[in-house]
């Protein structure tokens, strides 16, 4: 599923994406750096997911997990968050 965050209109500077995997799939979620708002959103998306324990990696360009984040970065061009994995 993909959501555009905020209200902006369809003509955007450039996008960054938040890629949340859970129980319903793969959801895609989009947002333009240079508004605040959809910025905030985006943070807001991020805390959520991370205040339930998932866990976030910054990803290249290439697709390649990179450091694991432990807070909202604006500047990465993507960020994969996962649910914790139950240990044995």
């Amino acid at each position: 599923m993909l959501q555009v965050l905020g209200l902006s209109p369809t003509r955007r500077s450039r996008e960054l994406e938040i890629h949340v995997l859970d129980d319903s799939g793969d959801s895609h979620h989009i947002w333009d750096p240079d508004l605040p708002v959809e910025v905030e959103q985006a943070q807001q998306l991020f805390n959520n997911f991370k205040a339930k324990g998932y866990l976030a990696y910054k990803v290249d360009r290439k697709g390649n997990k990179g450091e694991v984040l432990k807070s909202f970065d604006p500047d990465a061009e993507k960020m994969i968050l996962a649910p914790p994995q139950a240990g044995g």
